[in-house]
């Protein structure tokens, strides 16, 4: 089978999915064919190549004084909401000389265009697809609520039909009405391998350029607790005058072995790492980037189901213990359920008539 994989490029959290479904489909002998940009196009090189990653344009968040701006963010990307047709176009020609069997699309918005154009299945793989499909925690604001409808609104805009629509979230329900299916934390095959051993020396910090103000309070906490802070995610200029914090380089493996290393993490409340961080076990002071809605709602669900292990960052604020105690297991599996699930949906369709 050979499968087209669209992805958007900001941020690691899509790549990091992309790379345990893409790794499992080439394990059984698939064919994959990657479409993004920016940060994803980085990690998916290196662990592919690149004779398996196509350069496209995708959709990017917006921000106005270092936050988010849903208003900014939807305008800048309307012409992928309005105008994909000709924005596919290119990616489409390219696809009929490849000839994909299937595409994926995790939260972009060509590879539903290119399916379209070729007659092929469609599957949505994503996290965000709970804003429609899961109720929200109890508590949540009227704002946050608003804009999650906004936001169900762009995934369906993305991927208005799918032959499949696969949610790889923790610590979430689903509607009884819903469609969707829901296989749990979709997380590389390495992660099963791996162990928290933290070393006493280091902890990780996870962000992005819109936390800059953050990283002075971040200092003042390694500075407390005599920790080199490893910060992934800025460019180094953004960590230039910190004594105590180091920038790192963009790597999949590099991350992952300061990781398991670290004595805790400070982190942007993402869908993926908060989902590596619940199965290694280690304690995270989560700074949600500001005006994000989904990384705000995922700061309330992790605290409010983990409060031993998941805190709020400031920078007087005491690092989680996490109970040796507490039951940790959480459904692991949605890698290779959704590779399963792909699979079944490609046999069905070529069936004989």
């Amino acid at each position: 089978m050979r499968i087209c994989y669209g992805l958007v490029g900001m941020t690691r959290g899509h790549a990091a999915r992309a790379i345990a479904i893409g790794q499992e489909l080439i394990d059984r002998g698939h064919d994959l064919l990657f479409c993004t940009d920016g940060d994803a196009e980085e990690l998916l090189v290196a662990r592919f190549g690149e004779a398996r990653v196509l350069r496209t344009k995708m959709p990017r968040y917006y921000a106005k004084n270092g936050r988010l701006s849903l208003w900014r963010t939807v305008m800048g990307n309307r012409r992928f909401l309005f105008g994909r047709r000709k924005l596919a176009q290119p990616v489409i020609a390219h696809m009929k000389e490849w000839q994909p069997d299937l595409t994926v699309s995790d939260y972009e918005p060509l590879m539903w265009q290119v399916s379209k154009a070729l007659g092929i299945p469609h599957v949505a793989v994503n996290s965000q697809e709970f804003f429609l499909s899961s109720p929200l925690p109890k508590g949540t604001s009227l704002a946050h609520r608003i804009q999650v409808k906004g936001g169900g609104w762009i995934v369906r805009r993305f991927s208005p039909t799918a032959d499949l629509r696969i949610v790889g979230k923790i610590l979430v329900e689903k509607r009884p009405k819903s469609k969707a299916t829901f296989v749990g934390a979709i997380l590389r095959k390495e992660l099963e391998n791996l162990t928290w051993e933290p070393q006493g020396e280091h902890f990780v910090v996870y962000s992005c350029p819109m936390l800059q103000p953050s990283l002075a309070g971040i200092s003042q906490l390694a500075e407390r607790e005599q920790k080199r802070g490893k910060v992934f995610g800025v460019p180094p200029s953004m960590v230039e005058g910190y004594d105590w914090l180091e920038h790192q380089p963009t790597s999949e493996s590099g991350f992952l072995d300061a990781v398991c290393t670290a004595d805790f993490a400070v982190a942007t409340p993402g869908n993926q790492f908060m989902a590596e961080t619940l199965q290694l076990g280690i304690p995270v002071l989560m700074t949600p980037t500001p005006k994000q809605f989904e990384q705000e709602i995922n700061a309330k669900m992790q605290t409010t189901a983990r409060p031993d292990q998941y805190a709020m960052f400031h920078p007087d604020a005491t690092i989680p213990v996490p109970s040796q105690d507490i039951d940790r297991a959480t459904d692991t599996s949605g890698r290779i359920r959704t590779v399963e699930l792909i699979e079944a949906l490609h046999k069905g369709q070529s069936r004989p008539a």
